[in-house]
């Protein structure tokens, strides 16, 4: 009878949880119990005798994600009870909780010890597992995947592409490439939203009443507003991939932006210092400068106004807040898809807000469950042939949480 590494005990709600545990497990070279693997083998069975096996018999580890629903649940509840079953049979630490919330689960009292995915990454749960379970029963050789496999399976690329109604593609790139003028990319979309909005694209290409129609790309460290030139849906083997042309709009790009000239005591370098701390920091306006301080009245609060809108920028995107929280929100327990993600909406937003010319560093690291570390250093337009372009540079911590 088959034996697991791990059984995944979880509720229906907090599956996203539970998946990215079982895919780090399986990049590991470890065999996790996770329901969804499973689907052919529990085909016909009686699941409450063969849960109650699994899970009082056939596990290394029982990993329990705890929260309101998990609480909740009639086959939680079963999980539960048969691991409970195990731990006091065997007396020892066999039931690994991970909390997602306080909610109080009966037969696991708050003095065990558990981890808090509030607090961590589920990076970081995986590499207490592994101790664990490394600790107890070596991988064999045809197992044995160092910690390089689990960072192996995340070297996917992605590139982001935004569409007129600002709603935002992240998709993997097979093979990429950008001349003066033209992006060449080969796109493996992941959902079915995706492949929708290709096909949108590629009809547009053809259709006289959207030829007009532009979005906006990001890639590595660049971006740029861009139009459909050609999309081909091809099949090589069982994987359908997308070929798609585009073209840059050089006429957006090159807009002259509100917030170039200088506004009060703020230059054009500093307000764009301060757009660029929106983006990554979330950064509002602040105390104002004194110039505009000694303003009262509706003076006063015209030149706030005004000054938000220099900061905000108009050509591009307008700056309004961060868009990092909203990316983490979506994606973020899945850490490596959530570095790059962010990373790729803030090179995007970055340089299509005219905030920088070139990125020469931005780096994002997931801190906790609240807080994203960014160093960034980028270079400005220049603008003037005799002086050299400007460099913002600077480091802090983004809150994720509202």
């Amino acid at each position: 009878m088959k034996k697991y590494d791990v059984a995944l005990s979880f509720a229906g709600e907090d599956r996203q949880h539970a998946e990215a545990l079982a895919d780090l497990l399986e990049a590991g070279g470890y065999d996790p119990f996770y329901d969804k693997d499973e689907l052919a083998n529990l085909w016909g069975k009686n699941l409450y005798d063969y849960l109650s096996s699994v899970y009082k018999d056939r596990a290394r580890y029982c990993v329990m994600f705890l929260s309101k629903y998990y609480e909740r649940k009639l086959w939680t509840t079963h999980e539960r009870q048969m691991a409970q079953a195990r731990a006091f049979q065997e007396n020892r630490e066999y039931i690994l909780p991970v909390r997602l919330d306080d909610t109080e689960i009966p037969g696991i009292p708050p003095t065990v010890g558990y981890l808090d995915l509030r607090m961590m990454t589920i990076e970081e749960v995986y590499e207490a597992l592994d101790k664990k379970l490394s600790g107890t029963t070596p991988k064999t050789a045809a197992t044995d995947r160092t910690a390089s496999s689990v960072v192996e399976r995340d070297t996917t690329e992605y590139v982001l592409l935004v569409s007129e109604d600002g709603k935002s593609y992240f998709i993997p790139v097979q093979n990429a490439r950008w001349d003066s003028t033209e992006i060449s990319l080969e796109l493996l979309p992941e959902s079915p939203e995706e492949t929708a909005f290709l096909r949108t694209l590629r009809r547009h290409i053809n259709d006289a009443f959207a030829r007009d129609a532009h979005i906006a790309l990001a890639l590595r460290e660049d971006a740029a507003w861009v139009k459909p030139q050609d999309i081909v849906e091809t099949a090589s083997g069982s994987q359908i991939v997308w070929k798609a042309v585009f073209n840059e709009k050089r006429h957006r790009q090159n807009g002259n932006p509100l917030g170039e000239m200088t506004f009060g005591s703020l230059s054009p370098d500093k307000m764009a210092e301060m757009r660029a701390k929106r983006i990554l920091l979330d950064e509002k306006l602040g105390e104002l400068p004194p110039d505009f301080q000694n303003r009262t009245g509706p003076a006063g609060l015209f030149n706030e106004a005004t000054l938000e809108m220099f900061v905000r920028g108009r050509n591009g995107f307008q700056i309004s807040a961060s868009p990092i929280p909203s990316v983490y929100r979506s994606v973020g327990q899945t850490v490596g898809r959530f570095e790059k993600f962010a990373r790729l909406t803030s090179v995007l937003q970055l340089k299509l807000s005219n905030t920088v010319e070139e990125i020469l560093q931005l780096d994002l690291k997931l801190l906790n469950a609240k807080e994203l570390q960014v160093e960034f250093r980028g270079r400005r337009a220049r603008r003037y042939t005799n002086v050299e372009p400007s460099i913002i540079e600077f480091n802090g911590v983004c809150p994720l949480s509202q």
